[in-house]
């Protein structure tokens, strides 16, 4: 029995170590004052947002140069 817990833990932990970072902020900005300069970028969550600014108001913590394909 004592196996099966040990064995349970590892499991586990070795879950949580592979969990890619989220790459959106639990809590985003929301009121932001953005400039209305179009210079897209791609957002990790694959959406293209007007400039960085407003992918940071929208807790977007990754992002390219460029609009998304």
């Amino acid at each position: 029995m004592e196996k099966i817990g040990v064995f349970g833990i590892l499991m586990l932990l070795l879950g949580c170590a592979t969990q890619p970072a989220p790459c959106i902020a639990h809590d985003p900005a929301g009121d932001c004052i953005c400039t209305m300069e179009y210079d897209p970028v791609c957002g990790c969550d694959n959406k293209t947002y007007s400039n960085a600014c407003r992918a940071e108001c929208f807790g977007i913590k990754d992002y390219t140069a460029g609009a998304c394909d």
